[in-house]
């Protein structure tokens, strides 16, 4: 655990308020924690007190101590750069990664881990600045905690730019692995379903005729008797919760998944999260070239895929 960082503002930053400034640099916490922790001087400028909107000017130097920081002391993630995520490619513009599950994309309410944006601005602070929002610097896509696979963030605004252009215009070509429950009667299969959130509960989406338009296509990679299947999945939009949403809807939900699996059934022995995995990618880079990124299932998923078909296996009655 770190003790204590300090921040100096860069060209590009000075001018910003320095509440902002710091929810950038430390993404574990909220604005309204951020802002909370400056009024009771726990984070100082020029080792002063300051307002929250104070507009940083070049040279100013803050300090944030994790042991002056009673909220934030037990929020506060261990050093990004403790967190190592798999790099599968990279260049001057964009970074690959293959996320394991279990790790948060960005923060959010109740996110005190440390995530792939707080794990992308340690690694490159020149980067801070790239996208939208400032606690989520470079993300392009998101992927659920317990979902796994691959990602790719940009380095540069440029990049940045181009690749949320990609996404815009549905030109990325996206292709997941899924465990569900249940055998589809059928071997493919195409998913047209507007997604909305619940009224009932906030944290679900639902298959609703007044959400967004959604659409999936799918079909099947292998049969595990009658009870699992594995799926391959090709969303051509980008919902919340689109692929979980609709294979619920279809009576073949993820096994693992905790808000979207029929308490009934039962999974496989060694199952701890969701079994999703962002298998491939397939973009234009920035530099102009199209490639194809892909990430093997991560071997808790796949030893639930080997422990099921040896099972399959063993159950075929022997040849006469």
């Amino acid at each position: 655990m770190y003790m204590s960082r300090s921040f100096t503002p860069k060209a590009a930053e000075v001018g910003q308020r320095l509440d902002l400034f710091c929810t950038a640099k430390i993404p574990a916490l909220s604005r309204a924690a951020i802002q909370r922790a400056i009024k009771n001087g726990h984070i100082t400028l020029n080792q002063k007190q300051v307002k929250p909107s104070y507009a940083l000017k070049s040279g100013d130097q803050i300090e944030a101590s994790q042991t002056d920081l009673p909220e934030a002391a037990a929020s506060l993630p261990d050093d990004p750069g403790s967190l190592s995520l798999p790099i599968l490619y990279e260049d001057q513009e964009v970074v690959v990664i293959n996320k394991p599950a279990g790790i948060v994309v960005h923060p959010g309410v109740g996110v005190i881990k440390p995530t792939v944006a707080s794990w992308f601005a340690d690694k490159y602070p020149e980067s801070l600045s790239v996208g939208e929002n400032s606690t989520r610097p470079g993300l392009v896509h998101r992927l659920d905690k317990d979902t796994s696979g691959l990602m790719i963030v940009a380095k540069t605004q440029a990049a940045y730019q181009d690749l949320k252009s990609q996404w815009q215009r549905r030109r990325v070509r996206k292709e997941y692995l899924a465990l569900v429950f249940k055998v589809p009667s059928m071997k493919e299969g195409r998913i047209v379903q507007p997604i909305a959130r619940s009224k009932r509960n906030p944290m679900r989406r639902v298959v609703d005729p007044t959400g967004r338009p959604a659409i999936t296509e799918w079909k099947t990679e292998q049969k595990f008797g009658n009870r699992f299947a594995l799926l391959r999945l090709f969303p051509k939009t980008g919902r919340t919760h689109q692929l979980r949403v609709h294979l619920h809807n279809l009576h073949y939900p993820i096994v693992g998944d905790q808000l979207y699996t029929y308490k009934r059934q039962r999974p496989p022995i060694g199952v701890t999260h969701q079994l999703l995995h962002a298998a491939k990618l397939t973009l234009r880079l920035p530099s102009g070239k199209r490639r194809t990124f892909t990430a093997q299932l991560p071997d808790d998923f796949a030893a639930v895929i080997d422990t099921l078909a040896k099972a399959a296996t063993d159950q075929q009655p022997a040849p006469k």
